[in-house]
C-alpha cells in the first residue's frame, strides 16, 4: 500500500482511541449496554488498526532466500487477524452485555450523556469515513464500489473502511436503542441495539475473515487472469497459452504462470536471426 494509504490507519486508529474513551466514560454514567457495545466497537477497530500497521510494515521487508517473493502476503496474514479481532472482542462481547439488558432491563439514566456522545463520535468517525472513502475512491479508479470491495487485495484500506462504515452504522442504532429506552422508561431497547450491533460487527468479521483466507491460500483471481490472458493473446508471438496460474502477493505484487505457444513464424525468425548473428560474430 502507498505511504498515503498508511495514513488513513493512523487517523482512524487515532480517532476510535478517543472515541473509545469518551463511548466507556459515558457507559459507566448512564449504564446504557448499547454505548458500552460502542466502546467495545472502539477499542476492537483500534487494535485491529495496530495489526494493520504491524502487518503493512512486515509486508515491506525485501525478499531473502527463505522468502524469494518477498513478505506480501504478510499483510493479508494480519489482515485477517484483525478480522477475528472484531469478531471476538466487538461482535460476541456487545451481543453478551446486549443480552443482559435484554434479560434483566433497568432503566436508562441521563440520556444527555450519551447522546451527546454519540453526536461528538458521528463527527469524528463520519470524518475518518469520508477521508477513507475519498482514498478508496481514487484508489479504485472507475471499478464498481462493491466489485472493488469484493476483488481487490488492498485488504488494509478496505478492512478501515468497513471499520468505519460500522462505527457509524452502529452509532446510529445505539442512538435509537437510548433513545427508546429512555422513552419507555426500560432498557430492552438498548440491549437489542447492542445485541444488533454485535451481529453486525460478526457480519463484517466474517466477509473480511474470508477475503484475507482466499488472498492467503491462492485462490484463483479470475480477473487478474482474464487480464493477464489478454495481455498474452495481445502478444504478435503468442499463438495460445495453457495453465494460467495467478498467485497475489500484494496490490502491485503478483506472480503469473503459465505455458505460451509461440507461432511457428516467430520462432523461425527468431532462429534465424540468431543464426546470422553467431555467422557475422565468427
Amino acid at each position: 500500500m502507498e505511504d498515503h494509504g498508511t495514513k488513513q490507519i493512523y487517523l482512524a486508529l487515532a480517532g476510535n482511541l478517543l472515541v473509545a474513551i469518551m463511548k466507556f466514560v459515558v457507559a459507566a454514567v448512564s449504564g446504557s449496554a448499547a454505548m458500552f457495545s460502542e466502546g467495545l466497537h472502539s477499542i476492537a477497530d483500534t487494535a485491529n488498526e495496530v495489526f494493520l500497521l504491524f502487518g503493512l510494515k512486515m509486508a515491506k521487508r525485501p525478499a531473502n532466500k527463505e522468502h524469494q517473493f518477498g513478505f506480501g502476503k504478510e499483510r493479508f496474514f494480519w489482515s485477517l487477524i484483525a478480522a477475528f479481532g472484531i469478531l471476538t472482542i466487538g461482535s460476541v462481547l456487545s451481543i453478551q452485555k446486549g443480552m443482559g439488558a435484554i434479560m434483566h432491563p433497568d432503566e436508562i439514566k441521563l440520556i444527555q450523556w450519551p447522546l451527546l456522545a454519540i453526536v461528538l463520535s458521528l463527527l469524528i468517525e463520519g470524518y475518518t469515513l469520508l477521508v477513507t472513502y475519498k482514498f478508496l475512491h481514487k484508489t479504485k479508479g472507475k471499478a464498481n464500489l462493491l466489485k472493488f470491495l469484493d476483488t481487490s487485495s488492498e485488504t488494509a484500506i478496505i478492512t478501515v473502511f468497513f471499520e468505519d462504515s460500522t462505527a457509524v452504522i452502529g452509532l446510529l442504532i445505539a442512538a435509537a436503542g437510548i433513545i427508546l429506552s429512555y422513552f419507555f422508561k426500560t432498557s430492552f431497547f438498548d440491549g437489542l441495539a447492542s445485541v444488533a450491533i454485535g451481529i453486525m460487527l460478526g457480519i463484517v468479521a466474517i466477509f473480511l475473515a474470508h477475503k484475507n483466507k482466499d488472498l492467503l491460500t491462492d485462490q484463483a483471481h479470475l480477473t487478474i487472469n482474464k487480464t493477464v490472458g489478454k495481455i498474452l493473446l495481445a502478444h504478435p508471438a503468442v499463438e495460445k497459452y495453457h495453465d494460467l496460474r495467478t498467485i497475489i502477493f500484494g496490490p502491485k505484487h503478483v506472480v503469473v504462470v503459465s505455458d505460451v505457444e509461440f507461432k511457428e513464424e516467430f520462432i523461425y525468425h527468431e532462429f534465424r536471426t540468431y543464426a546470422l548473428a553467431s555467422s557475422f560474430a565468427s
